[in-house]
């Protein structure tokens, strides 16, 4: 299995302020990838370039095993920012009008088929003003899937939904993944990540801070260890090789690198310490994402 995208060094710059500096990342074939990051941190430029809507002021792009060219239209698509749509016409009729410029056959069978993936079907005959954000997300989705895609990229799909239309997004995202399509989807929301990536790319000040399986990333969490004497602690771990520091809550909190070692036996060694200890969890997706954010890219990508 190949990758479906592959990002090289790519770079770019509005009015001389670095957006992205180099960031590099691969997404396999196939995959549900997520690309996590703040807001303006530049996931939405990232998108731009793949799809050809901006030039990259340096690096590359490769699109389902080559260099990205006009018949890709056909297997490429796109999902950036509000959905736009002509307000007085029904979602089954806007739907019609995406079939004809992108030249799909059979348009009111694609239509109401597109309609019926993403839940609309009820709504087909309803004017697009009069759909709540969520059903216009779900129509910009539904507009996505042309008969031969491959690769879709969605930028901050679900943002601004109640957890009813978030979870019709992503029922419809794991539909298509398990139907072989590849998906890159952006957003700042990291527990979508622990839910539903199998694959995650951390994007921090232009840089790829960490592009892999999700189960990798996972790997990497630290012990959280909660006990009223840290600087204790830290002494008696050290005299065995491991490393520990404060929590990015501070306090009582110590976060324990693990280094392949079992939790139990770390804790074991801070009770013949006699290090007092409280309770203890491992390091959440939040806490591993704030520090990733001071991993140099260049090591992790």
């Amino acid at each position: 299995m190949g990758n479906a995208l592959e990002l090289h060094d790519l770079k770019k710059a509005y009015r001389g302020q670095g957006v992205l500096r180099g960031a590099t990342l691969s997404i396999p074939e196939g995959r549900l990838a997520l690309y996590l990051g703040a807001n303006g941190a530049g996931k939405t430029t990232t998108m731009r370039l793949v799809a050809g809507l901006e030039r990259a002021d340096a690096g590359s792009v490769t699109l389902l095993g080559g260099p990205p060219r006009p018949e890709l239209r056909h297997q490429l698509a796109l999902t950036l920012e509000e959905p736009r749509f002509y307000p007085w016409l029904s979602g089954l009729d806007n739907l019609r009008v995406v079939a004809g410029y992108r030249q799909i056959r059979g348009a009111d069978r694609w239509a109401r088929e597109s309609l019926r993936r993403v839940g609309l079907d009820a709504a087909a005959h309803r004017p697009f003003r009069s759909y709540s954000l969520g059903m216009r997300q779900r129509l910009y989705l539904a507009s996505s899937l042309v008969p031969e895609l491959r690769l879709l990229l969605l930028d901050e799909p679900t943002n601004g939904l109640d957890v009813e239309g978030r979870e019709a997004i992503w029922d419809t995202l794991t539909e298509l993944r398990d139907g072989g399509v590849s998906l890159l989807v952006s957003t700042h929301q990291i527990l979508d990540a622990e839910r539903y990536a199998e694959h995650l790319a951390v994007l921090h000040d232009g840089r790829i801070s960490f592009c892999g399986p999700y189960a990798e990333l996972a790997a990497q969490r630290r012990l959280m260890v909660e006990t009223p004497n840290p600087e204790a602690a830290q002494a008696a771990l050290a005299q065995h090789g491991l490393r520990a520091e404060p929590g990015r809550q501070r306090g009582q909190l110590l976060a324990v690198d693990l280094a392949g070692r079992p939790a139990q036996q770390v804790l074991g060694l801070l009770s013949s310490a006699g290090v007092p200890v409280g309770t203890s969890r491992p390091e959440d997706l939040e806490e591993l994402y704030w520090r990733l954010k001071n991993v140099d890219a260049s090591r992790m990508a």
